[in-house]
């Protein structure tokens, strides 16, 4: 089928959009176009693959959100119950690719999170994934060279939600890079059991990593945060994942924009810096082996919120998620 195009998209509590009785809301409901903005950003994007994180708790309610506001012309691939935010692959029909979904079980055993030494004070801490185990998937047929392994992550968020208290602010920081860095390690543990010592195999990880490149005082110190251990060590660079964005251009690279949780609290800042800050947290990465299957210039974040019609004007400041998903073709 030739090159197929991949998007990764935090649906931001989709839990509201689609009720357990399955109805669809009304025009009068903010969650009814809510969910047409959500939608209109995926048409925008036309991928073959959406990477769904926050997607709703079951596939029968996502399944609805594709029929109802995406024409069912997705096949949804969820991964079994993992609290309220769920996990799915939206593979498009006309596609004809199969999807063999491991399960939450098999989940837990190959992304083990248990006891690890974080800091590395010599004293191993006591971490579990809760609710958000990664959820792979073998695909295969439809025209694709080989089958290639897709997981998609949905990290520990490092926000600190608790403005002015400053103590508290930069404990609960360390805290939140630590559980992530433990996350980091179980994820690559399994990446070293699908990519071989010479760098073979077919793997694409992607999803919203609440990590970007920047360091901060806490990751520097514990030696990266998520997004560095989990492609990987220069000490064994032939296995190091790449990042399909980096020949994006730097001043286009974030994917969430948020109110800085220390100056916001003042309403806007009284020293000039911005309340508002940017950072790159969503990401599609690739295998080396599959390094080369990246088609050059298609690369892109999708900062543009796309306008619908008949959106009332008491739902003009509506966005279909706080996230800008990005996307990219690959030759696979």
């Amino acid at each position: 089928m030739g090159a197929i195009k991949i998007m990764s998209l935090n649906g931001q509590d989709m839990i509201d959009l689609i009720p357990k009785n399955l109805q669809i809301p009304t025009s009068e409901s903010i969650n009814f176009w809510r969910a047409k903005l959500l939608a209109a950003m995926i048409f925008e994007v036309d991928p073959d693959v959406v990477g769904l994180v926050e997607a709703p708790p079951d596939e029968d309610r996502t399944r609805a959100f594709v029929d109802g506001f995406l024409d069912g012309i997705f096949n949804v691939h969820q991964a079994e119950k993992r609290g309220a935010l769920g996990l799915a692959f939206l593979v498009r029909k006309t596609a004809n690719i199969r999807v063999n979904v491991r399960s939450k079980d098999q989940s837990l055993k190959d992304f083990k999170l248990d006891e690890f030494d974080s800091d590395g004070d010599g004293i191993r801490e006591k971490y579990t994934w809760w609710n958000r185990v990664p959820l792979e998937a073998d695909f295969s047929d439809g025209g694709l060279k080989a089958k290639t392994t897709f997981i998609i992550i949905h990290s520990k968020s490092k926000g600190a939600f608790i403005p002015g208290d400053l103590f508290a602010y930069e404990r609960l920081s360390k805290a939140n890079r630590m559980k992530l860095r433990a996350q980091a390690n179980s994820v690559r543990k399994r990446l070293n059991q699908l990519v071989d010592e010479n760098g073979k195999g077919r793997v694409v990880v992607m999803g919203d990593m609440n990590d970007g490149p920047e360091f901060d005082i806490h990751a520097a110190l514990l030696g990266g945060c998520f997004l560095e251990p989990l492609m990987g060590s220069i000490w064994d660079p032939v296995r190091i994942f790449h990042n399909t964005h980096t020949s994006f251009p730097t001043k286009d690279r974030w994917t969430i924009d948020f109110l800085d949780r220390v100056v916001n609290p003042l309403g806007s800042s009284k020293y000039g810096q911005p309340s508002e800050l940017r950072s790159w947290i969503d990401h599609i990465l690739v295998s080396p082996e599959l390094k080369s299957s990246v088609v050059p210039n298609t690369a892109g974040i999708l900062h543009k919120q796309p306008s619908i019609l008949g959106l009332p004007g008491k739902f003009k400041g509506v966005r279909g998620t706080d996230h800008h998903p990005p996307f990219v073709a690959l030759d696979l």
